[in-house]
């Protein structure tokens, strides 16, 4: 008798096992998130010179920044080529590329970078607070060289001008490095 019970209770589980399957499977779409609204950083949408002042250097350096409009209206492209210097060679010519979005589930700009030596970034902003937003480099990790890092603080000083502001921790000597990043529109 024990043995039927058990055969019927394997059985009814096999015919119930599928229906109880296909009950868990969502047919309903996948919604997609509205496009972002870029309309508080449109206005960075063209070329950019930026003089990029580090206390630890003896002039600043130049940096030339062009912000596009991805064709899939999902992106700002950011192209951003250092001029060299006396302390960073031609050779050595560094280009980043930064692509930056509204995540809508988090509520937050999110900017992706990497550049042609294998630098690479992910900052987050709760984006613009009057004429300021504030980034947060959330893939930032200690080195040889910089053992801790500030947020990166932008004023939007007029249609065609920012001001940075952010500073860094120099490893061996503990000493504050500040950094001042002026870019104008050209």
């Amino acid at each position: 008798m024990r043995k039927l019970t058990s055969a019927c209770a394997l059985a009814l589980a096999a015919a119930l096992l599928p229906s109880l399957a296909l009950a868990q499977i969502e047919s309903t779409p996948i919604p997609l998130p509205s496009r972002p609204d870029f309309s508080s950083m449109r206005f960075m949408l063209g070329t950019w010179t930026c003089a990029v002042k580090s206390a630890r250097r003896p002039a600043a350096y130049i940096v030339t920044s062009t912000y596009t409009m991805n064709p899939n209206g999902w992106y700002i492209d950011e192209t951003s080529t250092t001029t060299p210097t006396k302390w960073f060679s031609s050779q050595n010519r560094l280009t980043a590329y930064d692509k930056i979005t509204w995540d809508s589930t988090t509520h937050r700009w999110v900017d992706v970078l990497y550049d042609n030596q294998g630098g690479y970034g992910l900052s987050f902003s709760k984006g613009w607070m009057l004429s300021t937003i504030t980034w947060h480099d959330v893939s930032f990790a200690p080195t040889d060289d910089v053992s801790s890092q500030t947020d990166v603080v932008t004023m939007k000083m007029g249609p065609g001008k920012m001001v940075s502001h952010s500073s860094f921790t120099e490893t061996r000597t503990g000493r504050r490095v500040m950094v001042v990043t002026t870019c104008t529109k050209t």
